[in-house]
Parts: C-alpha cells; structure tokens; sequence
C-alpha cells in the first residue's frame, strides 16, 4: 500500500464530498427560507404548518441515520449512494407538483430517506477515513461548498419564483441536485483508502502520530453507554435547534421588517458567502489550535449574531449579522464529526456518527417549524431568537465539559 500518488485520490474525495454537500444541503437545506412565504402565500398555508415538511424530511433523515451508518460499513457505498441520490433528487424535483400539506408532507418522507445517504453521514465517513493529517482542513472544505450552494441559489431561487414560478424552481433545482449527486456517487465515492490501495493521507507517520484512542477507539455498544456519547448528542441537537431555527427564517424575517426579497436574499447571500470561509477557516483552526479553541470561538461568534437579529431592521447591522453569523454556524457541520473521532474514536464511526446524525436532524425537525409557531403565535421572531441565545450558552458549557473530560483539546 502506498500513502499517495501524484494527486492523492482523497482530493477526489474532497471534490466529491463538495459536490454532495453542495447539492444535498447547499440547495435542499440552505435555499428553504426562499421558498416559504411563496409557497404558503400561494397555497394558503400557514409558515409553521408548511416548514413542518422540513420536520417531516428531517425525522425520515434521522430514523434513517443509524441504518444507513450501518449500510455504509457493510456495502459498497457507491451502490447505497447511488440510490440515496437518486431519492433525494426526485423527491425535491416532486415538491413542484405538491398542492396540499399532506402531499408536501408525503414527499418529504422520501426526501429524508434519500439525504441520509447522500451527504452529512457518508461523506464525514470518507473524510475521517481518507485524511489524518488535514482532516479538520478537509471536513472544512468539504462543508463550505454549502455555503456555495445557497450563496449561488438563494438569489436563483428568489429570481426564478419571481419570474416564473416557485413549481418551476423546485423542478429546475431538483434536476440540479441529480446532476450534481448522482455521477459523484456513481464514479468517484470510495470508503476507504485501502479500495484505491491506498493509505490515508500522512500515511504511517500520521499513523503513528494518531493516539491509540483514535486508532481504537470504542464499539458502538461502548459509546452508547459513556456519558461522552450523550454530551456530544445534546450539543449538536442544542446547536441544530437554534441553527436551524434562525437561518430558514432569514429571509421572512427580514422581508417583514420592509427589506425587498431580493434585499433579503441578497444578504442571504452574503451569509453564504461568509459560511463558505468559515467552514474552511474552522477546520485549519480546529487542526492547529485544537478543538476546544475553535468550537468556544464560533458558539460565542454564534450567540453575538443572533443578538444582532434585534437591530437588524438597519441595514449595516444586518450585514454585521450576515458576515458573523455565515462564519460561526460552521459549528454544527464541521466540528461534529472531528468531535467523535477525537472523543469516541474511529473503531465504529460510521454507525456511532449515524446515530449522532440522528440529533442533528431532530434538531432540524425542531428548529425550523418552532420558529414557524412562535412566529404565527406573537407575530414575532424575537422570543424564538431569545431562546436560541439561551440554547447555544448551554451548548458551549456542555462542549467545554465534553472537551476537557476527554482530555481533548
């Protein structure tokens, strides 16, 4: 076995991870806030009553999360990812032809099914196998280009709806994502280096650099039953919640308090565009300053942001907010999986990161449609912002409790 070639063929990893974040949550998560006062304008549906798709698509996602860990490990994963993202495109290109919830919600269904084995699960599988030098580079890199998808479909979405159709948008944006997903599964996806005969990236100095935790690791069995486990499963259900929370409701938030949409997708826009440096920049952070370092300075990044939300009917503090907020929210997706491998190790990532997964689409479920409610409850997004202040000060406490008991830093 050898450790690289001319161009290591985990950059081809890298390549493909982007283009499956970038089709997977780039356009199906980040582009969301566009489509809901359209949709439920046109078809009379309430904001809390139509996100709840969201919650739908999500909960199929997490159901399905642990299943699909344990696939991933079994079978090739080019066969599982092939039909996941197949699913996963059909099923957005589906919603055009939805006119009632219960259509919207039916679909959704599938839409979950299809994404937990398209992108969050099996491409931080690829990376921690692949990399061990770069790899909070790589797993940065690899999640900006979701920053990429909604910094290019936001506006697309919001031009498209407004000329053609929010149908058309979904069709259009669904034969994107197939685009995109399905070549990538098909013709580039490896699990492991040892299917190229290959090794990861450092080769055996990065091997022997490794701690033996991370090397070993602990079973699935183990980490379920170590408080490690459940701190890490609250902390990323506690960050979804308020992540999740705030960004699908951007683009409502911002039109109610007189910005034009194509104001408000256009700062959508430049959140995108700070996600994308963010996400890269937390992972070289991550590798040269530690974990814990990088995960207290984008929870505090997170919590300032969301703060500004309450002054952002001026438009130089909504840009503060865009900037701050695209920068931080690289907590959820980034650092969780670099999390794991450190704190439970690599022994059983696949099936202990499914499961992890799973607290990040409850998270979803929750944050999106709570928004939603608390917004047709008090006509207002500033008791739901309060919340998620108050959600992600716990969730930096827990996170430093987690690092420090590991002796993880």
């Amino acid at each position: 076995m050898k450790s690289g070639q001319k161009i290591f063929y985990g950059w081809w990893i890298v390549a493909a991870g982007c283009f499956l974040n970038f089709a997977g949550i780039g356009i199906i998560m980040n582009t969301m806030g566009v489509f809901i006062k359209p949709v439920a304008e046109s078809l009379g549906f309430t904001r809390g009553g139509f996100t709840l798709y969201f919650t739908i698509a999500a909960l199929a996602m997490m159901i399905m999360a642990p299943v699909m860990g344990k696939l991933l490990e079994r079978y090739d994963i080019r066969l599982i990812m092939t039909i996941c993202t197949t699913m996963m495109a059909a099923s957005f290109a589906l919603f055009s032809q939805c006119r009632t919830l219960t259509q919207f919600y039916v679909v959704a269904v599938f839409l979950g099914i299809g994404s937990a084995g398209s992108h969050i699960i099996p491409v931080s599988l690829m990376i921690t196998n692949w990399f061990i030098d770069k790899r909070g580079l790589a797993m940065g890199i690899v999640f900006a280009a979701t920053g990429v998808g909604g910094l290019i479909f936001n506006p697309l979405a919001n031009w498209i709806i407004m000329n053609y159709s929010w149908q058309a948008t979904y069709l259009i944006f669904g034969l994107i994502i197939g685009v995109f997903s399905i070549p990538t599964a098909i013709f580039i996806v490896r699990a492991r280096p040892v299917d190229k005969g290959l090794l990861p990236l450092g080769g055996e100095a990065a091997l022997a650099r490794q701690s033996q935790a991370e090397q070993g690791g602990l079973t699935a069995t183990q980490a379920f039953s170590s408080g490690a486990f459940w701190l890490l499963a609250l902390i990323i259900l506690l960050v979804a919640i308020a992540n999740m929370g705030v960004l699908h409701h951007i683009v409502p938030y911002l039109t109610d308090m007189g910005f034009s949409s194509t104001t408000a997708t256009a700062l959508m826009s430049l959140h995108m565009a700070m996600l994308v440096f963010g996400k890269v920049l937390a992972g070289g952070l991550a590798d040269r300053f530690g974990l814990l370092k990088s995960y207290l300075t984008l929870m505090i990044g997170l919590m300032v942001s969301i703060a500004l939300l309450y002054g952002a009917q001026l438009m130089w503090v909504a840009v503060v907010f865009s900037i701050m907020f695209g920068f931080s929210i690289a907590v959820r997706t980034v650092l969780p999986p670099l999390m794991t491998a450190k704190v439970l190790g690599q022994k059983h990532f696949a099936v202990i990161y499914g499961f992890l997964n799973i607290f990040t689409t409850l998270g979803t479920a929750v944050g999106v449609p709570l928004s939603g409610f608390i917004y047709d409850w008090t006509k207002s997004y500033h008791m739901a912002f309060a919340l998620y202040i108050g959600l992600c000060l716990i969730a930096a406490a827990f996170g430093y409790a987690v690092m420090v008991r590991g002796g993880k830093k």
